[in-house]
């Protein structure tokens, strides 16, 4: 066996500082690793095939080295452009996979000045041992340093528009690890235990226990195996018109998934490999990536969910995916989840309950230590699930890391409905992080309902500072007051920096 490192140490690399670095990779049994990092060096015993070597914590820096030498083979590796900073994971399916090639504000990010100092490695998707040699991916797998146009556009647009406002206020290297599958459900990157400890998470294994049953292994396995092909120039430009946020609500209208051609091996079902089962994604990318050293986890998903009808126990199933991150890197690291965006969609590719979705992120926030969210209420399109204005939503999130995982004081989270009571017969809303106050902007009755028995009622409004006032012919009784809860509700209310409101639901009794 050859002298190796694990697929994420590289050239251009940015280490995790200010942490004890690890670097782990593969060698013949008993062979003697020398691993020097800068002006450290340390030695590593091969066992099992594997070894990992421990390096003290080191400050921020521009330039280093890693070199790693092998007692038995006389192999060596050597990576000159290695930079410390902060890293971050971003997770998650397609909106966060989004490269900068389709955001709308590309002709303008073309502009900007190169930064050397800005990489990310972007691992290569995976969902069982042996698969990347059937579907390789050669435009990943190394880092890339945002320099090139041929390199920016491949990056995550989300994670390249928060690390460059990052980058800008820290003034450290910033690496961003783009680990993420479009079309993928969170129980794909989750670790089995938690799975299984969540009775409320049951039907996800039962529907994947239930599609193995029905496998016909020997056709599975062989076509599996066969090497997929390239992309037709057909089928790279309905890539690009789906992932550019071309209006496909006619295509979508007459598609039928149930007629398309059934092939022995279908990754987006049900199967032993495929890459929405349960666990596959998180074996097959997350762990090959821990414990390399990272600041925080950024997340975008729930899409999947939706469509699978696993909307009802997201709470749990998200709550399960970071006690299996965390538990991974043996940290409390912070997890910054952006919540679903305003979609309605067509037919088969319809939005079936994002106002749902959004309600048990927002309450998983709640629940869990360390957990922040970002309310995108104001950067969907309604017929298109990949909206394309993605810099309000890594400025936004850049904001938000900022504050917690970094201590600055910033105003950063979105505003929340705290407090709502009845004062002489009128239905005041109060806001946490209003900030200088809310404001409306748009037709706040075409997103914030009030009803009594399902029977919509008219109300007079009014703002002020940070409480919404609703007047007018109220009823007596108990009335239901609700804000954006529809799968398409675009944001009418913000605070003073222009962040939306998350949607609320409230019971009132006047």
């Amino acid at each position: 066996m050859k002298l190796e490192l694990a697929k994420i140490f590289g050239e251009h690399m940015i280490l995790q500082r200010e942490e004890e670095i690890k670097v782990w990779g593969r060698s013949c049994e008993g062979d003697e690793i020398l691993v020097e990092l800068g002006d450290q060096k340390t030695r590593a015993l091969c066992k099992g095939g594997e070894w990992l070597a421990l390096f003290a914590p080191e400050k921020a820096c521009e330039k280093t080295s890693l070199k790693v030498s092998s007692a038995k083979t006389g192999e060596k590796i050597c990576f000159e452009d290695v930079a410390i900073g902060d890293v971050f994971l971003a997770g998650g399916q397609s909106n966060m996979e989004f490269i900068m090639k389709y955001d709308f504000d590309l002709p303008e990010t073309k502009t900007l000045p190169s930064d050397r100092l800005l990489r990310q490695f972007t691992y290569p998707q995976s969902a069982y041992q042996g698969h990347m040699e059937t579907n390789p991916h050669p435009e990943e797998g190394y880092w890339r340093i945002w320099d090139k146009e041929e390199d920016r556009i491949c990056f995550s647009a989300i994670a390249a528009y928060m690390s460059m406002d990052l980058r800008e206020t820290i003034d450290v290297p910033i690496g961003i690890i783009s680990c993420n599958w479009g079309g993928t459900p969170a129980a794909a990157w989750s670790e089995r235990s938690e799975l299984e400890a969540d009775e409320a998470i049951r039907p996800i294994l039962d529907w994947h226990e239930r599609c193995v049953k029905a496998t016909d292994w020997e056709r599975y396995i062989a076509a599996s195996d066969k090497r997929q092909p390239e992309p037709d120039e057909a089928q790279k430009a309905f890539n690009d018109r789906f992932m550019m946020g071309e209006d496909m609500t006619e295509f979508f209208k007459n598609f039928d998934p149930s007629k398309l051609p059934k092939l022995d091996y279908m990754p987006f079902e049900g199967g032993p490999r495929s890459n929405v089962r349960p666990c596959g994604l998180y074996e097959n990318m997350l762990k090959k990536i821990a414990p390399y050293g990272v600041k925080g986890f950024l997340w975008y998903q729930g899409e999947d969910d939706d469509a699978r009808e696993w909307y009802s126990f997201y709470d749990h199933t998200m709550c399960a995916l970071i006690r299996s991150w965390r538990k991974l890197w043996e940290k409390q690291l912070p997890f910054y989840q952006i919540e679903l965006a305003p979609f309605e969609g067509v037919g088969a590719t319809g939005a079936k309950r994002y106002d749902l979705m959004r309600k048990l992120q927002h309450k998983v926030m709640k629940q869990m230590k360390d957990v922040y969210n970002i309310c995108i209420l104001d950067a969907g399109e309604r017929f298109n699930i990949h909206p394309r204005h993605k810099k309000v939503v890594g400025k936004r999130l850049a904001r938000t890391v900022l504050k917690h995982s970094y201590g600055m004081k910033v105003n950063a989270d979105c505003p929340e409905a705290v407090e709502v009571r009845v004062d002489q017969g009128k239905i005041c809303i109060r806001f946490e992080n209003a900030f200088e106050g809310m404001k409306i902007k748009g037709e706040l009755r075409d997103a914030l309902k009030l009803k009594k028995e399902e029977k919509a009622i008219d109300y007079i409004f009014s703002m002020d500072k940070d409480t919404l006032i609703l007047t007018g012919d109220l009823v007596k009784g108990s009335l239901e007051v609700s804000y954006c809860e529809a799968n398409y509700c675009p944001a009418v209310l913000f605070n003073s920096l222009d962040d939306p409101a998350y949607a609320f639901h409230f019971e009132v009794e006047l």
